[in-house]
């Protein structure tokens, strides 16, 4: 156990954020589209592109994004962010890095009513047009329930949604049919950003927690995946690629597939905060 804990104490402390293959219809252009198409009307990166969000300062994705990438602990906000974007639940005029707060905010577990004292010295909460947003760029997330502080499937509630997780490649095919998309659980790693062709953010050394995106592919075998510390926007990759996003840093035999999706119906009560230790973005 407390292998474990030291385990999970030195997660906590790695700031968070990597990829391989990008595919050659990655856009380039000043900024992504305006509007909202639906899939199938544009190819799957263009697609993904109108929703996509950077964790940290990048002149497209994220103008007024952190510039020290290591410093930047939003990766779970930010695919939140993309999440509810796609959803359609957020304001088209928010800034990306607005966008990222209010996901951040709505992860909290006294959203609305975030007592700003609570925050931490370098944190803020504002309002703007009638929604709440948390300015913090730097406090982990968390995958599991956690009573006391932002998490995942809380900010996917308190969104409009019910969270449903999984945990095996088969889940994986089946949260994707039924729900068009995913966030999942992983680690960078340098085999991991050697998935992506295009610029990625700078990250620690070791195996740094992180979250990204995947959305369905209308290509059979492939996802559309959303990292947001990569610079280039939507890839679409392989399994066997997106494999490397969950191996173990600490044994490359071991897999972990670890993910929560957004299921339309809300109406099932939260469950109890998990017993498990959670996860850090």
């Amino acid at each position: 156990m407390a292998q474990k804990m030291l385990l999970v104490v030195t997660a906590l402390c790695a700031i968070a954020c990597a990829r391989g293959t990008q595919d050659d219809s990655t856009p380039g252009g000043d900024a992504p589209p305006q509007g909202k198409a639906d899939q199938g009307q544009l190819p799957d990166v263009e697609w993904a592109n109108q929703f996509f969000l950077t964790q940290i300062y990048d002149k497209r994705w994220n103008p007024d994004g952190v510039e020290n990438d290591t410093s930047s602990n939003n990766c779970g906000p930010a695919s939140l962010a993309m999440l509810m974007s796609e959803r359609d639940t957020l304001p088209a005029d928010l800034t990306p890095e607005m966008a990222i707060d209010h996901a951040r905010a709505v992860m909290h577990p006294d959203y609305p009513a975030i007592d700003d004292s609570q925050m931490g010295d370098d944190a803020s909460v504002y309002e703007d047009q009638g929604l709440i947003f948390v300015d913090d760029d730097t406090q982990p997330v968390y995958f599991d329930w956690v009573e006391d502080a932002a998490s995942l499937p809380q900010g996917i509630e308190y969104g409009g949604g019910k969270p449903v997780f999984g945990y095996s490649w088969s889940e994986l095919d089946t949260l994707l049919e039924d729900n068009g998309a995913v966030i999942a659980y992983g680690h960078i790693t340098e085999d991991w950003r050697q998935r992506f062709d295009g610029e990625y953010g700078a990250f620690g050394e070791g195996g740094i927690p992180h979250f990204i995106v995947l959305f369905q592919a209308t290509t059979t075998g492939d996802v559309i995946v959303c990292d947001p510390m990569h610079k280039g926007g939507a890839v679409v990759m392989i399994r066997s690629n997106l494999q490397t996003f969950f191996k173990s840093p600490v044994n490359v035999f071991e897999t972990s597939i670890r993910l929560v999706a957004w299921e339309e119906d809300a109406e099932t009560p939260p469950e109890e905060p998990s017993e498990t230790v959670p996860e850090a973005n």
